[in-house]
């Protein structure tokens, strides 16, 4: 029993957004492993990194080998759960996409592209090499590669759905 498919993929691919217009068009259900997460612990990703890092992890890894064996979902994974032994392995188990998405778009679609406090420090620099280093991972878990930039979520998903449906 697992996931019909998985989306992974840096903040701002669309992971959500696909895999909710996937799991409506396929009539499943749609997990996004970040919401999973909240419901279980009470506190959004963000709050549970700055929290303590190291147990948001290990729960986070929780809440998505989980998922992934929900029978015939559709999982969006948490773009940096994909660096747990666990989870790449439960991922092995499952026809996974890779939604790539390029810094001008991820800096937009995560509100990084405007003017920010400079306590934050270079964030987009770090989103740069966020990205470049999970890169790597992303390309060998994926069964499919879909790059996102500039395309319509309809687009996506048509390619997705033309790619799951074929022998």
């Amino acid at each position: 029993m697992n996931a019909r498919v998985a989306l992974i993929g840096a903040p701002g691919a669309g992971k959500t957004t696909i895999g909710s217009a996937l799991a409506e068009l396929w009539g499943c259900t749609f997990i996004d492993t970040d919401v999973e997460f909240q419901g279980d612990y009470g506190m959004s990703v963000a709050e549970a990194v700055i929290d303590d890092e190291a147990t948001f992890r290990a729960r986070e890894q929780e809440v998505v080998v989980r998922s992934l064996a929900v029978l015939g979902t559709v999982v969006a994974v948490g773009g940096g759960a994909v660096a747990s032994d666990q989870v790449r392995t439960a991922l092995a188990r499952v026809p996974t996409v890779w939604l790539e998405v390029g810094l001008v778009d991820a800096a937009r679609r995560t509100g990084l592209s405007g003017s920010r406090p400079v306590a934050l420090g270079n964030v987009r620099g770090q989103l740069h090499d966020m990205l470049k280093q999970r890169a790597v991972v992303y390309q060998q878990l994926a069964d499919l590669h879909v790059s996102t930039d500039g395309r319509t979520p309809e687009e996506i998903v048509a390619e997705i759905a033309a790619w799951e449906a074929a022998p």
